[in-house]
C-alpha cells in the first residue's frame, strides 16, 4: 500500500499538470485560429460594394442634355425568403399575408399579378427577376423597411441614356455596358472620360441571411462623387437641320455615306457635325465598327477641285498671277509635263484665273501649280492646316496625307493643285476655308466650350478664339472670296448652291475614289463647300456625298430618275448646301447681304472637269 500511495502522490500531480497544459494549449490554438468567438451567433456575412459616381452630363450649346446618366433599380425576389413570415421567422407565412405582399409588389411596379405570383412560386431559384425601374417613388416604397418586403433584392445601377437618339451619335460616342465600371468608348464620352467619370465610393458592411443589410455594422461608408458636365458648341437646332437635309440628300442621291460640317468663321466653333449613316449610342454594339467612324475627322480622302481654292490663295498671295491674269487652256503645252485634262469641256484659247476657278479648269490650275512650284504650294497647303491634325477635342482625328514637296514627281506638280494625290479630312478643309473667310487668320476649331463640376464650379472655359497662323494676307483672302462668287451663279459649276438674299463664296469638288492602283470610273466623293455671306463671312458649310449614284448618260437618267451628272458636287452636294445655308442663316438671324432676290430661274449647271 505504501508503494501504491507513493506512486499516486508522484504521478497524480504530474498528470494534472500535463492535462492542464494540454487544455491551455488547445484553447490557445482555437483562439489563434478564431474558432472561438464571443460575438453573438447572428447569421450574417461580410460584403464590400463599390459604387460608381454618377457620370457627368453632356450638354449642347442650348444647354439641353445630349447624354446623361440615370439611376435605375433592378428588383428580384427570393421565393425561399418569401415563404417565411416576416413577423416570426420560425413560421411559414400565411396565404393571406403572402397574397397581400404579392399584390403590393405588382401594384407598385405596375406589372401583372400573375407574373409576380409565378416569380414567388419559382423555388428553383433564389434570385428571380421582377422588373427594372428608374422611378424614385417606386424605390422609396419597395425599399421601406416598414413594408416588410424582406424577400425583395434591390440592385442599384447606372445607365447612360441619349435623349436625342441617333442625333450627334458620332460626336457623343458611347459608354461601355459594364455595370460595375462603364467607360467611354468613342467621341466625347472617350475623350473626356476622366472629366465625366465620377469618383467611386465604397461600402463595407454586414448582411443578414435574409439579404438585408445591418447598417449599424458598416465598417466603411465612402460616398461616390458625381462627374463633371461637358458643354459643347454644337447647336442642336442647327444639327437637326443639317442631319435632316443630309439624310434627304443621301436618299435622293443614293449615296453610300455622307458627312457635313457647319463652322463659325469668327470663332472656330463647330456648330454642327454630321456623319451618315448614324447609330443609336445606347445600342452601339449592334452596328459594325465602320458605322461608328466619325468621317468628318477620321476619313482622309482626295478632295478634288475644292483644293483649287487653296491653290488660288497661294498663286495670288505669291504674286504668280492675279484674278484677271489670262492663262492658256491648251493641254499639250510643251512647257508643262503631262497636264490633267478637262474632259469634254471646250474652252476658249485663254481664260482668266477667275474664270478658271468658276468653271473649275483642271488644265489652268495644273499650269498655275507648276508655275508656283511644289515647294511653295506644299507650304501653303500645310500652313492652312492641311496634312496635320486640327486639335479638335475628339478622338480618332486623322492627319490627312500631304507628302513633303521633295518627294513629288513632275506629274504631281500639276495634280496636287487640283486635289489629286493628296488627302485631307473634312474638318481640315472646312477650317482652311474658314481662314479665307476670316481674312487669312487660321483658327483652331473647337467643339467643347466649358466643363463644370457638380457644384457649378467652371473647371475649363474656352474663352475667345485661338489663332494658329496667318497663311495669307487679308487682301488675298478677300480677292479669292470675290473670285468664288461666280461658282454659285449662272454659268458656274454650282448654280444649285445659291441662297436667296445671300452671296455665296463656294467651290465644287468631284473626286474620283482610289481603286487599286488607279481611280474608279464610277465611285466619287462629291462635295460643295461655301462661305456665307461672302461679303461679311459668318459660317462655312461643307457637304460631301460618298459614292452617289453614277449617271452620266441622258438615257440612263431618264430611265432611273437620277439627275444627269449626279456624281458631281455641283449636282448632288450643292442643293444640300443651299438648304442647310438657308435654314442656318435664318436661325442665326444673319442679315442678307444681297437685298434683291436671286434669279429663281432653273437651268442646267455647267458640267465640271475631271475631278472638278
Amino acid at each position: 500500500m505504501t508503494g501504491a500511495n507513493e506512486r499516486l502522490r508522484f504521478y497524480g500531480p504530474a498528470t494534472l499538470l500535463i492535462a492542464a497544459a494540454i487544455g491551455v494549449g488547445v484553447r490557445l490554438v482555437f483562439l489563434h485560429l478564431d474558432l472561438v468567438t464571443s460575438k453573438p451567433p447572428v447569421p450574417r456575412y461580410e460584403f464590400v460594394r463599390n459604387t460608381q459616381g454618377c457620370r457627368g452630363t453632356i450638354f449642347s450649346a442650348n444647354d439641353d442634355a445630349l447624354a446623361q446618366t440615370k439611376t435605375v433599380w433592378e428588383y428580384h425576389v427570393d421565393p425561399m425568403v418569401a415563404a417565411i413570415d416576416p413577423d416570426n421567422p420560425k413560421k411559414q407565412i400565411t396565404a393571406a399575408k403572402r397574397r397581400e405582399k404579392m399584390q403590393t409588389v405588382a401594384e407598385v411596379l405596375q406589372i401583372p399579378l400573375l407574373r409576380v405570383m409565378d416569380a414567388y412560386a419559382n423555388t428553383r431559384s433564389r434570385f428571380v427577376y421582377l422588373a427594372t425601374s428608374d422611378d424614385d417613388g417606386i424605390h422609396a416604397v419597395l425599399s421601406n423597411p416598414k413594408r416588410r418586403l424582406n424577400e425583395l433584392s434591390i440592385t442599384e445601377k447606372q445607365v447612360r441614356v441619349y435623349p436625342q437618339g441617333r442625333r450627334l451619335s458620332h460626336v457623343l460616342g458611347f459608354v461601355s455596358k459594364d455595370p460595375t465600371n462603364s467607360v467611354g468608348g468613342a467621341g466625347i464620352e472617350l475623350k473626356y472620360e476622366r472629366w465625366l467619370k465620377g469618383t467611386p465610393g465604397t461600402v463595407r458592411g454586414t448582411k443578414m441571411a435574409t439579404g438585408g443589410e445591418v447598417r449599424m455594422r458598416r465598417a466603411i461608408d465612402v460616398d461616390a462623387k458625381p462627374g463633371n458636365d461637358v458643354y459643347l458648341t454644337i447647336d442642336e437646332n442647327i444639327q437637326y437641320e443639317v442631319e435632316k437635309a443630309l439624310s434627304a440628300g443621301m436618299a435622293s442621291n443614293r449615296a453610300e455615306r455622307a458627312w457635313a460640317l457647319v463652322l463659325s468663321v469668327k470663332t472656330g466653333a463647330v456648330l454642327a457635325m454630321v456623319t451618315l449613316p448614324g447609330y443609336d449610342p445606347a445600342q452601339f454594339n449592334k452596328v459594325d465598327a465602320a458605322v461608328r467612324i466619325n468621317r468628318t475627322i477620321s476619313e482622309s480622302y482626295e478632295p478634288g477641285s475644292v483644293m483649287k481654292t487653296i491653290t488660288a490663295c497661294a498663286v495670288l498671295n505669291e504674286g504668280v498671277a492675279g484674278p484677271d491674269t489670262m492663262i492658256g487652256t491648251a493641254r499639250n503645252d510643251p512647257n508643262y509635263y503631262r497636264l490633267p485634262g478637262d474632259g469634254s469641256h471646250k474652252w476658249e484659247d485663254r481664260m482668266s484665273v477667275r474664270e478658271a476657278l468658276v468653271h473649275s479648269s483642271n488644265i489652268v490650275f495644273g499650269k498655275l501649280g507648276v508655275d508656283l512650284g511644289p515647294r511653295r504650294l506644299w507650304t501653303y497647303m500645310t500652313s492652312m492646316g492641311l496634312g496635320r491634325k486640327t486639335g479638335i477635342e475628339l478622338p480618332g482625328e486623322e492627319t490627312g496625307i500631304i507628302p513633303n514637296w521633295s518627294s513629288w514627281d513632275k506629274v504631281k506638280w500639276s495634280r496636287a493643285p487640283i486635289g489629286q494625290g493628296v488627302a485631307v479630312t473634312a474638318l481640315q478643309l472646312a477650317n482652311a476655308y474658314a481662314a479665307i473667310g476670316n481674312d487669312g487668320e487660321l483658327l483652331r476649331p473647337y467643339i467643347v466650350r466649358k466643363v463644370v463640376d457638380s457644384e457649378g464650379v467652371v473647371l475649363y472655359d474656352h474663352k475667345g478664339k485661338e489663332v494658329v497662323g496667318h497663311p495669307i494676307r487679308p487682301e488675298t483672302a478677300r480677292k479669292v472670296r470675290e473670285m468664288m462668287l461666280g461658282v454659285a451663279k449662272r454659268g458656274g459649276t454650282a448654280r444649285r448652291a445659291a441662297v436667296r438674299g445671300y452671296s455665296v463664296a463656294g467651290k465644287t469638288g468631284t473626286a474620283q475614289m482610289k481603286e487599286g492602283r488607279g481611280y474608279s470610273q464610277t465611285n466619287y466623293n462629291a462635295s460643295f463647300i461655301g462661305i456665307v455671306p461672302a461679303t461679311r463671312p459668318e459660317i462655312v458649310i461643307l457637304v460631301t456625298y460618298q459614292k452617289p449614284a453614277y449617271c452620266r448618260s441622258f438615257k440612263l437618267s431618264q430611265e432611273t430618275g437620277i439627275p444627269l451628272y449626279n456624281h458631281q458636287g455641283g449636282v448632288c452636294a450643292a442643293p444640300t448646301f443651299s438648304r442647310i445655308a438657308s435654314s442656318v442663316l435664318r436661325y442665326l438671324e444673319i442679315e442678307p447681304d444681297i437685298p434683291e432676290e436671286i434669279d429663281p430661274e432653273l437651268y442646267e449647271d455647267a458640267p465640271e472637269g475631271e475631278n472638278g
